[in-house]
C-alpha cells in the first residue's frame, strides 16, 4: 500500500517534471517549470532534463538555461537541487552551473567557469578563469571568486580584484561594490570598499594604501594605512589621505596608531629644462 503522503509526493514530482519534448532537426529540447520558495523557475535544455530522485536534483544538459523573473542563468549543465517543504511539496533552492557560465540580471552580466545560485538569498557565486561582471558603466574582474547579491545590490570580488570605469581603476585583494539606481533606472556603482594592497589609478595620479573607500559619483577617495600618492615625479606619504579625483586635490593626515607613521612626508620635483647648446 502506498500512503497518501507518498502518493502526493509522486503526483507533485510528476506534475513538476512535466517535460515537453520538441523535435527540431533531430535535437531534443526539454523544458519545465519548477516551484521555488518565491516565484517559479523555468529550466530549458537541448539534450534533456534528468531527474535523480535519490539525490533530489534535476540535471539539465546542453545549452541549459534557468529563468526566474529578470534573472537568467546559462551554462552547459545546470543542476537544480530541490528540497521537501513542510507541506510535503518540493521546491528548488539552489542552482549549480558547470562550464561556460553566464548570469544575467537587469543590465548586469557576469561570466565564469562554475557558479552556484542561492535562491533563498538571491546570491550568485562564480569561480574559474576570466571572472568578470559588466554593467552599463563598470567592468569588475577577479581571480578567486565573484559574488553578486541581487537583493542587496552589491558585488564582492576576491583575488587581485579590479573595478574599472572609464580611465579610473580600483585594484585590491578584495573589492565590495555597492550599486544604486541611476536616472535611467539602471544600476551603477555608487561606493567601492577596497581592502588589501589597494591601488587607485587615473591618467594623472596613482594612490596606494592598505584600505580605501571610493565614492564613485563624487569621485572622492579615503585611503587608510601606508598611503602613497604619486603625481608625475612628486609623491606624498602618510597614514590617511582624502583624495578628490575630480579636482586633483589631496589631503594627508598622520596617525601613528594606524601604521606606525608619525609624520606626513612629501617629495616634490619639477622638470628643469637644460639650456640649449649653441
Amino acid at each position: 500500500m502506498i500512503n497518501s503522503k507518498t502518493s502526493n509526493m509522486i503526483v507533485i514530482c510528476l506534475l513538476t517534471l512535466c517535460l515537453i519534448i520538441i523535435q527540431d532537426k533531430n535535437t531534443a529540447f526539454s523544458q519545465s517549470n519548477f516551484e521555488t520558495k518565491f516565484d517559479p523557475i523555468h529550466i530549458e535544455a537541448t539534450e534533456g532534463i534528468e531527474w535523480l530522485s535519490d539525490e533530489q536534483v534535476y540535471i539539465a544538459r546542453g545549452e541549459a538555461t534557468a529563468k526566474q523573473n529578470n534573472f537568467e542563468l546559462k551554462s552547459d549543465v545546470i543542476k537544480a537541487h530541490y528540497r521537501e517543504t513542510q507541506t510535503s511539496e518540493t521546491e528548488i533552492y539552489r542552482l549549480e552551473a558547470i562550464r561556460k557560465v553566464i548570469v544575467l540580471s537587469s543590465n548586469r552580466i557576469a561570466y565564469g567557469d562554475y557558479g552556484v545560485y542561492d535562491l533563498d538569498n538571491s546570491v550568485a557565486v562564480l569561480t574559474g578563469k576570466n571572472l568578470r561582471l559588466k554593467t552599463a558603466l563598470e567592468t569588475i574582474r577577479a581571480r578567486k571568486s565573484l559574488e553578486y547579491w541581487d537583493k542587496k545590490r552589491l558585488a564582492i570580488a576576491k583575488g587581485n580584484a579590479t573595478a574599472q570605469r572609464g580611465e579610473k581603476q580600483v585594484r585590491a585583494d578584495t573589492l565590495t561594490i555597492y550599486f544604486s539606481k541611476t536616472k535611467d533606472e539602471s544600476l551603477a556603482a555608487s561606493r567601492i570598499e577596497a581592502v588589501g594592497n589597494v591601488k587607485i589609478s587615473t591618467p594623472n595620479e596613482v594612490a596606494v594604501g592598505d584600505e580605501a573607500v571610493y565614492y564613485v559619483e563624487k569621485e572622492l577617495v579615503t585611503l587608510l594605512g601606508h598611503v602613497k600618492i604619486t603625481r608625475g615625479k612628486s609623491q606624498l606619504n602618510g597614514s590617511i589621505a582624502e583624495v578628490n579625483l575630480k579636482t586633483g586635490r589631496s589631503r594627508l593626515l598622520s596617525k601613528s596608531g594606524l601604521d606606525g607613521n608619525q609624520k606626513v612626508r612629501g617629495l616634490f620635483t619639477r622638470d628643469v629644462k637644460q639650456p640649449e647648446k649653441k
